[in-house]
């Protein structure tokens, strides 16, 4: 499933829009998610909530998703 991402730089400035696959990782307790932009691989966060914590994350936190370079 590809999932809307926006790509913003340091000053979370929004460079473009782009679809990408999430992948997770376990780490621990924890679960962060990735995707890859350019060949590299960026972690992917959220306006919503911390995308990392299985226990807490919901849906909607996949509606606002972000990635910086």
């Amino acid at each position: 499933m590809k999932c809307k991402i926006e790509v913003r730089d340091k000053d979370q400035n929004v460079i473009k829009i782009t679809e990408r696959a999430l992948r997770s990782e376990a780490i621990g307790n924890f679960n962060p998610m990735f995707c890859t932009y350019e060949n590299q691989k960026c972690l992917v966060h959220s306006d919503s909530g911390d995308l990392s914590d299985p226990f807490r994350r919901e849906a909607e936190y996949l509606k606002k998703l972000f990635i910086e370079v």
